[in-house]
């Protein structure tokens, strides 16, 4: 038996669940099998932009095996609805999806029909025999150009492809720009990526005419906010759906949020009473599953001789897709509140569109928004870095916003429109920019970057120093169940793979002194969890672990009268409630308590990554050598799971850089649906990824708790790309996040335009 829980809390404790899915014992979507199943296969749009004259289903319906097929004749006209209040507006609105294509079909990979076999190789075969009927019309496939009155629109009804305008204003931006002794100008793109999880999509439902519940399998991510659009949308009541989380393998901030397929199945497993799995296809996921971080930004940036950096102009536009789907316009809103980074800016203005263009519909992927700003920010400092020949981690260190500043806040000027403040409660933003250099060794990089020079070698070092906004509320709530030697804590947040289940396990174990093989975590049923906002946004183990604190209050509140003593008095030593004289109660005595955590606002936390790149310019290809970040957590629950999310999320940022790209041609079809196609690195391809904890505790919940599951993306972009561009010195200029060897052979290889 494990000793006590004191000092679980910061503990490196083995993530819970590893020998299970290391040796195939877990249970994911896929493997569900239930009495009576029948198969589900999408037909998808062929075409970019058409016209939908018809759909032709009655040679699939002749396929033996076949169960049905449906059209969006055959469904209510139903919306997918955005998720976060803050992200709505009602342009946004009026360019939600639809779970199946009615008249016009925006993007190659749009679901417009359902066919339902006993066997899901009848309904692949059936699939193929249904007649899609288009016209053909011309695709929007630009986004800095998506709105010149040249261009056709993705949305007729709409009126326009531009469905969001935020504009920014701090300070007197033309009194910057006035006294700059430089002004650097450049036109930077971040390309589209996908975040091909090992795991694609999937979802089995089955309902029952006897109880008239629905029960759902998949939805990990928001699964009560998925239960709550099924009761809607389904005519059910709240009580009567059920959604049961299984193992997921890779969410990455694309999983688990609904898509038409989250309402198709369901619907039709009512319709049928017959349980339905339907799980996607590679191909599948790259053309339907949300793509991101496509942005292309004009990046203006003021300084004054010295390095002091005045201020900045931005206009950006930010590729939404076809459509607006459950994340509503946080593809522009998150670079807008991160484009400032943790410069003391005295002045700035920010203008971004959300675009609409005839392709797969962009979302949240892993550091959303706070990634592409980076790049952009920290590629045009690097560029005003080399206009004053200064040493670009010095130019930064010039510019970070001092600890004595804190808290700081850019709030909105005249001329802005309704956007958040951006504020930053805390932290010490120099002594942790230092701490990242010391932990990546940062002189050293430098001394063997001028050695390999001295040998004809091509090696650049490549730095990025960002904020991460993270733990968004409202709230989340737990129950804490004791009992006779365990303890059971029931959280509405997912697991994601994440190790969320182990974290929550510590903070309990700790707080109450008990074990912590005697604490079990559930999540997965929301017959069991009534109430949870989800998984994302770092925001699980913060609001989540917060919310056990609370359920521990509550639960020395119970068990003071039982105790005779206030609630100040009680103790919990080894799984039981004590007070003075020696007086003490069981766990189990004092029946279940529940927490809730509510909390305003974001967390902002800094972070930084440094990289030594090679580049080989007869072919084009760059090599990252060492990889090191840094990031502050505010108080490390589990050093080791951190570091594996740290390092992880900057295997795919480096990955994103050098090889991942969702390409199409001028037709709007996509080139990148395989993994032939769209190159993913292997261990091969990347270094090992240095990780520096930065704890520098968060005022914002008791517990001190920052987020820190998608930080280790965040700066990858930027670093890569500031590595590849010393790299190649005069050789290129690199504008785009992409550092592909075609890119940059093709770069090397072309006489540079003045």
């Amino acid at each position: 038996m494990s000793a006590p829980g004191g000092g679980l809390i910061g503990s490196p404790a083995p993530r819970r669940k590893n020998r299970e899915l290391l040796t195939g014992e877990g249970t994911y979507v896929a493997d569900i099998r239930l009495e009576g199943q029948v198969y589900a296969r999408v037909v998808r749009s062929p075409s970019a932009h058409a016209r939908l004259l018809g759909v032709d289903t009655s040679e699939a319906l002749r396929v033996g095996g076949v169960v049905a097929v449906i059209t969006a004749d055959d469904i209510d006209d139903i919306r997918i609805p955005i998720r976060l209040p803050f992200a709505e507006s009602p342009e946004a609105n009026a360019v939600l999806q639809a779970p199946l294509a009615a008249d016009v079909v925006r993007y190659v990979g749009e679901p417009v029909a359902v066919v339902v076999a006993d066997d899901p190789y009848v309904a692949e075969d059936a699939a193929e025999l249904v007649s899609i009927d288009l016209d053909e019309l011309e695709p929007v496939l630009d986004p800095a150009n998506s709105t010149e009155s040249s261009q056709p629109l993705v949305h007729e009804s709409f009126g326009s492809n531009t469905i969001g305008r935020l504009a920014y204003r701090y300070g007197d931006i033309d009194a910057a720009f006035a006294r700059a002794d430089v002004v650097v100008r450049r036109r930077l793109r971040v390309h589209r990526l996908a975040a091909a999880p090992m795991e694609t999509r999937g979802l089995a439902a089955d309902y029952d005419p006897g109880s008239g519940v629905l029960t759902v399998w998949g939805g990990a991510k928001v699964k009560h906010f998925t239960r709550a659009l099924l009761s809607r949308v389904l005519g059910l009541e709240l009580t009567d759906v059920r959604v049961i989380e299984v193992e997921v393998g890779g969410g990455f901030g694309t999983r688990g949020e609904p898509y038409p397929e989250d309402i198709l199945i369901p619907l039709l497993a009512r319709r049928l009473e017959r349980p339905v799995q339907w799980i996607e296809d590679r191909w599948e996921h790259m053309v339907a599953t949300n793509h991101a971080r496509e942005q292309e930004h004009d990046f203006e940036l003021a300084a004054g001789a010295d390095g002091r950096m005045l201020g900045f102009r931005v206009r950006g536009w930010c590729d939404h897709g076809a459509y607006v789907r459950t994340q509503g316009l946080l593809p522009v809103v998150l670079p807008m509140v991160h484009l400032p980074g943790p410069y003391e800016w005295p002045a700035f203005s920010m203008d971004l569109d959300a675009v609409l263009t005839n392709r797969t519909p962009v979302g949240t992927y892993r550091g959303p928004g706070m990634t592409e700003a980076t790049f952009v920010r920290e590629r045009m400092v690097d560029i005003l870095a080399a206009e004053l020949e200064m040493e670009p981690a010095d130019l930064r260190r010039r510019n970070l916003i001092p600890a004595e500043s804190m808290p700081f806040s850019f709030m909105p000027g005249p001329g802005s429109g309704a956007v958040m403040p951006i504020m930053y409660q805390g932290g010490d933003f120099v002594t942790a920019f230092d701490q990242m250099l010391d932990g990546a060794g940062y002189d050293r990089m430098r001394v063997e970057q001028r050695q390999a020079r001295a040998d004809g070698q091509h090696a650049g070092v490549g730095i990025a120093a960002y904020i991460e906004f993270a733990a968004v509320g409202p709230f989340e709530e737990v129950e804490v169940i004791g009992g006779a030697g365990n303890v059971v804590v029931r959280a509405g947040v997912g697991s994601l793979g994440q190790g969320v289940e182990t974290a929550l396990a510590q903070i309990a174990a700790e707080l109450l002194d008990v074990p912590l093989s005697g604490v079990t975590v559930e999540f997965h049923d929301t017959a069991e969890v009534p109430q949870g906002f989800g998984s994302f946004a770092s925001r699980s183990t913060v609001l989540a672990g917060n919310a056990i604190a609370a359920a521990v209050d509550e639960m020395k509140a119970k068990a003071a009268p039982l105790l005779g003593c206030g609630p100040g008095d009680v103790e919990f030593r080894d799984g039981t409630a004590t007070a003075p004289g020696d007086r003490s109660v069981g766990l189990g005595d004092i029946g279940p308590t529940r927490g809730r955590f509510e909390k305003e606002g974001l967390t902002a936390s800094f972070g930084g990554a440094v990289c030594s790149v090679s580049v080989n310019p007869a072919d084009g290809r760059a090599r990252v050598d060492r990889f090191a970040l840094a990031h502050d957590v505010g108080r490390a629950v589990n050093p080791r799971l951190l570091r594996g999310q740290l390092a992880g999320a900057a295997a795919q940022g480096i990955g994103g850089a050098l090889f991942e790209e969702v390409a199409y041609d001028e037709h709007g079809q996509p080139l990148s649906v395989t993994f032939a196609d769209y190159m993913m690195p292997t261990a091969a391809e990347l270094p090992d990824v240095e990780v520096t904890i930065i704890e520098h505790g968060s005022g914002s919940n008791p517990l001190g708790i920052k987020g820190g599951g998608e930080a280790g993306m965040v700066g990858s972009l930027g670093a890569v790309a500031n590595g590849v561009a010393d790299a190649v010195g005069d050789g290129a200029e690199v504008l785009t996040s992409s550092v592909s060897s075609a890119r940059l052979w093709h770069a090397l290889h072309r006489p540079r335009r003045a």
